[in-house]
């Protein structure tokens, strides 16, 4: 991750297959369908990117949620992910921190409704959402890596305070 890029966040389809531990222990041997729904893969999508245009930086957002960004940010800086952004979580998310999992766990634990992320250039940024869009997935710029001291802060889509790894 470069200080200045854009972050660009693609939707997961769910839960992926991170989490299940916590999900087991709230909803014990309740059934959604959202625990079987399948894993978006974005390989095809990520490589076709990767040979037009330069990545800084990608992570999957399966278990450790968020925080798997510090693996890939330098110490002096941060990474800043808002609230405005057009991925919503989904429904089965929304029900999770309903059942009085925090914001902090939240983050932490699952994808929250975004299962990849890119770190890009600001020039690169809308040619590369029109391609991810082109292939049939929801995307849009969730943030930016910014001069700091190696932190993850997050606005929360579920309460709006900001969480900080």
């Amino acid at each position: 991750l470069r200080i200045n890029d854009l972050l660009i966040g693609i939707e997961s389809s769910g839960l992926h297959s991170n989490g299940f531990t916590k999900v087991r222990e709230i909803f014990q041997k309740e059934y959604k369908s959202e625990f079987i729904k399948p894993t978006n893969i974005y390989l095809d999508t990520i490589l076709k990117i990767d040979s037009r245009y330069e990545i800084h930086g990608l992570m999957h957002i399966t278990g450790g949620g968020f925080t798997k960004l510090k693996e890939i940010l330098c110490q002096n800086s941060d990474v800043i992910i808002t609230n405005n952004h057009k991925i919503e979580p989904q429904n089965i998310f929304k029900v999770i921190y309903k059942r009085g999992v925090r914001d902090e766990q939240m983050y932490k634990t699952f994808n929250c409704g975004i299962g990849f992320v890119l770190s890009v250039e600001e020039k690169n940024a809308d040619k590369i959402l029109k391609e991810i869009k082109r292939d049939g997935f929801k995307a849009d710029i969730i943030g930016r890596v910014v001069k700091g001291k190696g932190r993850i802060k997050i606005q929360s889509k579920f309460s709006n305070r900001e969480i900080r790894y």
